[in-house]
Protein backbone atom coordinates (compact mmCIF):
# COMPACT_ATOMS: atom_id res chain seq x y z
CA UNK A 1 0.00 0.00 0.00
CA UNK A 2 1.27 3.46 -0.86
CA UNK A 3 2.22 6.10 1.69
CA UNK A 4 -0.17 8.67 3.15
CA UNK A 5 1.70 11.45 1.34
CA UNK A 6 1.30 9.72 -2.02
CA UNK A 7 -2.36 9.05 -1.26
CA UNK A 8 -2.97 12.72 -0.47
CA UNK A 9 -1.69 13.67 -3.91
CA UNK A 10 -3.94 11.14 -5.64
CA UNK A 11 -7.14 12.10 -3.83
CA UNK A 12 -6.60 15.87 -3.72
CA UNK A 13 -9.82 17.73 -4.43
CA UNK A 14 -9.70 20.51 -7.01
CA UNK A 15 -13.13 22.03 -6.32
CA UNK A 16 -13.79 25.18 -4.32
CA UNK A 17 -13.70 25.30 -0.55
CA UNK A 18 -16.75 24.18 1.40
CA UNK A 19 -16.48 27.41 3.44
CA UNK A 20 -16.72 25.22 6.53
CA UNK A 21 -13.69 26.04 8.71
CA UNK A 22 -13.38 22.70 10.50
CA UNK A 23 -13.99 20.79 7.28
CA UNK A 24 -11.31 22.63 5.34
CA UNK A 25 -8.75 22.88 8.14
CA UNK A 26 -9.18 19.68 10.17
CA UNK A 27 -11.49 17.02 8.71
CA UNK A 28 -9.76 16.75 5.33
CA UNK A 29 -6.47 16.15 7.14
CA UNK A 30 -8.03 13.39 9.24
CA UNK A 31 -10.12 11.70 6.56
CA UNK A 32 -7.10 10.62 4.51
CA UNK A 33 -6.08 8.19 7.27
CA UNK A 34 -9.56 6.63 7.30
CA UNK A 35 -9.47 6.47 3.51
CA UNK A 36 -6.09 4.72 3.67
CA UNK A 37 -7.62 2.06 5.96
CA UNK A 38 -10.75 1.69 3.82
CA UNK A 39 -8.63 1.14 0.72
CA UNK A 40 -7.29 -1.99 2.42
CA UNK A 41 -10.83 -3.41 2.29
CA UNK A 42 -13.09 -4.27 -0.66
CA UNK A 43 -15.53 -1.48 0.20
CA UNK A 44 -16.38 0.87 -2.67
CA UNK A 45 -17.02 4.61 -2.65
CA UNK A 46 -20.79 4.05 -2.74
CA UNK A 47 -20.44 1.41 -0.03
CA UNK A 48 -18.66 4.00 2.11
CA UNK A 49 -21.53 6.42 1.49
CA UNK A 50 -24.01 3.82 2.73
CA UNK A 51 -21.78 3.10 5.74
CA UNK A 52 -21.67 6.82 6.50
CA UNK A 53 -25.45 6.95 6.49
CA UNK A 54 -25.75 3.94 8.80
CA UNK A 55 -23.20 5.36 11.26
CA UNK A 56 -24.98 8.73 11.15
CA UNK A 57 -28.41 7.22 11.81
CA UNK A 58 -27.08 5.21 14.78
CA UNK A 59 -25.36 8.30 16.13
CA UNK A 60 -28.49 10.42 15.77
CA UNK A 61 -30.60 7.74 17.45
CA UNK A 62 -28.34 7.76 20.52
CA UNK A 63 -29.15 11.45 21.00
CA UNK A 64 -32.67 10.55 22.19
CA UNK A 65 -31.35 9.25 25.51
CA UNK A 66 -31.27 11.57 28.53
CA UNK A 67 -27.85 10.23 29.58
CA UNK A 68 -25.23 12.73 28.38
CA UNK A 69 -22.65 9.98 27.94
CA UNK A 70 -24.82 8.23 25.34
CA UNK A 71 -25.48 11.56 23.65
CA UNK A 72 -21.75 12.26 23.47
CA UNK A 73 -21.17 8.82 21.94
CA UNK A 74 -23.95 9.60 19.47
CA UNK A 75 -22.51 12.95 18.42
CA UNK A 76 -19.06 11.38 18.03
CA UNK A 77 -20.59 8.76 15.73
CA UNK A 78 -22.14 11.61 13.73
CA UNK A 79 -18.68 13.17 13.49
CA UNK A 80 -17.30 9.82 12.33
CA UNK A 81 -20.10 9.68 9.76
CA UNK A 82 -19.00 13.06 8.42
CA UNK A 83 -15.41 11.87 8.13
CA UNK A 84 -16.70 8.89 6.14
CA UNK A 85 -18.67 11.39 4.06
CA UNK A 86 -15.31 12.82 3.01
CA UNK A 87 -13.80 9.36 2.51
CA UNK A 88 -16.34 8.26 -0.10
CA UNK A 89 -15.27 11.03 -2.45
CA UNK A 90 -11.61 10.33 -1.77
CA UNK A 91 -12.07 6.64 -2.57
CA UNK A 92 -13.95 7.56 -5.75
CA UNK A 93 -11.11 9.85 -6.83
CA UNK A 94 -8.52 7.18 -6.00
CA UNK A 95 -10.25 4.53 -8.10
CA UNK A 96 -11.54 7.10 -10.63
CA UNK A 97 -15.10 5.91 -10.04
CA UNK A 98 -16.80 9.24 -9.33
CA UNK A 99 -20.41 9.06 -10.50
CA UNK A 100 -23.73 10.86 -10.50
CA UNK A 101 -25.21 8.01 -8.46
CA UNK A 102 -22.55 8.61 -5.83
CA UNK A 103 -23.52 12.27 -5.51
CA UNK A 104 -27.19 11.26 -5.33
CA UNK A 105 -26.55 8.71 -2.56
CA UNK A 106 -24.52 11.27 -0.64
CA UNK A 107 -27.31 13.86 -0.73
CA UNK A 108 -29.95 11.29 0.24
CA UNK A 109 -27.85 10.43 3.28
CA UNK A 110 -27.70 14.09 4.30
CA UNK A 111 -31.46 14.48 3.92
CA UNK A 112 -31.95 11.58 6.34
CA UNK A 113 -29.20 12.12 8.92
CA UNK A 114 -29.32 15.91 9.39
CA UNK A 115 -33.05 16.25 10.23
CA UNK A 116 -32.82 13.10 12.36
CA UNK A 117 -29.96 14.68 14.34
CA UNK A 118 -32.03 17.78 15.10
CA UNK A 119 -35.14 15.89 16.11
CA UNK A 120 -33.37 13.23 18.19
CA UNK A 121 -31.41 15.78 20.23
CA UNK A 122 -34.72 17.47 21.04
CA UNK A 123 -36.16 14.14 22.23
CA UNK A 124 -33.18 13.76 24.55
CA UNK A 125 -33.60 17.29 25.88
CA UNK A 126 -37.32 16.69 26.40
CA UNK A 127 -36.54 13.56 28.40
CA UNK A 128 -34.05 15.48 30.55
CA UNK A 129 -36.34 18.44 31.23
CA UNK A 130 -39.92 17.37 30.55
CA UNK A 131 -40.42 20.60 28.58
CA UNK A 132 -42.54 19.79 25.52
CA UNK A 133 -41.43 22.98 23.75
CA UNK A 134 -37.98 21.53 23.16
CA UNK A 135 -39.56 18.61 21.32
CA UNK A 136 -41.56 21.01 19.15
CA UNK A 137 -38.49 23.15 18.46
CA UNK A 138 -36.54 20.07 17.42
CA UNK A 139 -39.32 19.00 15.08
CA UNK A 140 -39.42 22.52 13.64
CA UNK A 141 -35.66 22.49 13.02
CA UNK A 142 -35.76 19.00 11.49
CA UNK A 143 -38.71 19.76 9.21
CA UNK A 144 -37.51 23.13 7.97
CA UNK A 145 -33.96 21.88 7.45
CA UNK A 146 -35.28 19.74 4.59
CA UNK A 147 -34.45 21.34 1.24
CA UNK A 148 -37.96 21.04 -0.20
CA UNK A 149 -37.61 24.50 -1.75
CA UNK A 150 -34.72 23.29 -3.91
CA UNK A 151 -36.47 19.97 -4.58
CA UNK A 152 -39.60 21.81 -5.75
CA UNK A 153 -37.52 24.09 -7.97
CA UNK A 154 -35.92 21.16 -9.80
CA UNK A 155 -39.21 19.28 -10.00
CA UNK A 156 -40.65 22.36 -11.69
CA UNK A 157 -37.70 22.37 -14.11
CA UNK A 158 -38.47 18.71 -14.89
CA UNK A 159 -42.02 19.78 -15.75
CA UNK A 160 -40.64 22.49 -18.06
CA UNK A 161 -38.56 19.91 -19.91
CA UNK A 162 -41.47 17.47 -20.12
CA UNK A 163 -43.80 20.17 -21.47
CA UNK A 164 -41.29 22.01 -23.65
CA UNK A 165 -43.72 21.83 -26.59
CA UNK A 166 -46.13 24.05 -24.65
CA UNK A 167 -45.55 27.69 -25.76
CA UNK A 168 -45.97 28.88 -22.16
CA UNK A 169 -43.00 26.75 -21.09
CA UNK A 170 -40.75 27.26 -24.11
CA UNK A 171 -37.11 28.15 -23.54
CA UNK A 172 -37.36 31.23 -25.74
CA UNK A 173 -40.12 32.63 -23.55
CA UNK A 174 -38.57 31.74 -20.20
CA UNK A 175 -34.89 32.44 -20.85
CA UNK A 176 -33.26 35.19 -18.83
CA UNK A 177 -29.85 36.84 -18.76
CA UNK A 178 -29.68 37.02 -14.97
CA UNK A 179 -27.57 34.63 -12.91
CA UNK A 180 -29.53 32.43 -10.54
CA UNK A 181 -29.24 32.88 -6.79
CA UNK A 182 -28.02 29.27 -6.47
CA UNK A 183 -25.11 29.95 -8.83
CA UNK A 184 -24.19 33.15 -7.01
CA UNK A 185 -24.24 31.44 -3.62
CA UNK A 186 -22.11 28.56 -4.91
CA UNK A 187 -19.29 30.97 -5.72
CA UNK A 188 -19.59 33.36 -2.78
CA UNK A 189 -18.26 32.84 0.71
CA UNK A 190 -21.18 32.87 3.19
CA UNK A 191 -21.04 34.92 6.36
CA UNK A 192 -19.65 33.29 9.51
CA UNK A 193 -23.08 33.32 11.16
CA UNK A 194 -24.74 31.71 8.16
CA UNK A 195 -22.04 29.04 8.11
CA UNK A 196 -22.89 28.06 11.69
CA UNK A 197 -26.43 27.16 10.60
CA UNK A 198 -25.21 24.89 7.81
CA UNK A 199 -24.09 21.28 8.06
CA UNK A 200 -21.44 20.30 9.12
CA UNK A 201 -20.82 23.42 11.23
CA UNK A 202 -24.22 23.11 12.94
CA UNK A 203 -23.17 19.60 14.01
CA UNK A 204 -19.86 20.97 15.28
CA UNK A 205 -21.67 23.61 17.33
CA UNK A 206 -23.94 20.92 18.79
CA UNK A 207 -20.90 18.76 19.58
CA UNK A 208 -19.27 21.57 21.54
CA UNK A 209 -22.46 22.40 23.44
CA UNK A 210 -23.08 18.75 24.36
CA UNK A 211 -19.59 18.40 25.80
CA UNK A 212 -19.98 21.64 27.79
CA UNK A 213 -23.35 20.51 29.16
CA UNK A 214 -21.79 17.19 30.13
CA UNK A 215 -18.79 18.66 31.92
CA UNK A 216 -20.35 21.89 33.27
CA UNK A 217 -24.03 21.12 33.96
CA UNK A 218 -26.59 23.67 35.19
CA UNK A 219 -24.39 26.75 34.97
CA UNK A 220 -26.99 28.76 33.04
CA UNK A 221 -29.93 30.50 34.79
CA UNK A 222 -33.41 28.94 34.81
CA UNK A 223 -31.78 25.49 34.58
CA UNK A 224 -31.36 25.98 30.85
CA UNK A 225 -28.76 23.84 29.13
CA UNK A 226 -26.67 24.94 26.17
CA UNK A 227 -28.43 22.30 24.06
CA UNK A 228 -31.77 23.89 24.95
CA UNK A 229 -30.43 27.27 23.79
CA UNK A 230 -29.34 25.58 20.55
CA UNK A 231 -32.87 24.24 20.04
CA UNK A 232 -34.47 27.61 20.78
CA UNK A 233 -32.21 29.43 18.31
CA UNK A 234 -32.35 26.84 15.53
CA UNK A 235 -36.03 26.00 16.02
CA UNK A 236 -36.87 29.69 15.65
CA UNK A 237 -34.49 30.84 12.91
CA UNK A 238 -34.29 27.82 10.58
CA UNK A 239 -38.02 28.07 9.62
CA UNK A 240 -37.63 31.78 8.83
CA UNK A 241 -34.53 31.05 6.72
CA UNK A 242 -36.35 28.37 4.71
CA UNK A 243 -39.43 30.59 4.20
CA UNK A 244 -37.15 33.41 3.06
CA UNK A 245 -35.51 31.05 0.57
CA UNK A 246 -38.93 30.06 -0.79
CA UNK A 247 -39.86 33.74 -1.12
CA UNK A 248 -36.63 34.55 -2.97
CA UNK A 249 -37.08 31.62 -5.37
CA UNK A 250 -40.66 32.70 -6.12
CA UNK A 251 -40.16 36.47 -6.30
CA UNK A 252 -36.81 36.31 -8.09
CA UNK A 253 -37.95 33.96 -10.87
CA UNK A 254 -35.20 31.56 -9.79
CA UNK A 255 -36.79 28.60 -11.57
CA UNK A 256 -36.56 30.35 -14.94
CA UNK A 257 -32.98 31.44 -14.23
CA UNK A 258 -31.87 27.95 -13.26
CA UNK A 259 -33.72 26.47 -16.25
CA UNK A 260 -31.88 28.88 -18.54
CA UNK A 261 -28.51 28.04 -16.97
CA UNK A 262 -29.05 24.30 -17.42
CA UNK A 263 -29.91 24.67 -21.11
CA UNK A 264 -27.08 27.14 -21.78
CA UNK A 265 -24.58 24.86 -20.03
CA UNK A 266 -25.78 21.90 -22.09
CA UNK A 267 -25.40 23.94 -25.29
CA UNK A 268 -21.84 24.95 -24.38
CA UNK A 269 -20.92 21.31 -23.74
CA UNK A 270 -22.43 20.20 -27.06
CA UNK A 271 -20.70 23.03 -28.96
CA UNK A 272 -17.32 21.88 -27.64
CA UNK A 273 -17.79 18.43 -29.16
Amino acid sequence: MESIKSLKDKIAKSSVSHYAPLHDVIVRKISVYFTWLLLLTPITANGTTVLQGIVGVIGAFLLIYPDYLLCVIGILLLQLGYILDCCDGEIARYYKTSSVNGVFLDLIGHEIVIPMMYFCISVGEFQRTGVIWFLLLGFSTAFWSLRFDIAAMFQTINVLFAKSDNPSYSYEKLKTESTSRATQQATQKPSFVRTLFRYPESMNVLTLLLFLDWFIPNFLPLNLSLVSIFLIVFGTLVPFARLYSIYKIFSGNEVEKRYTEIIETARKILNKK
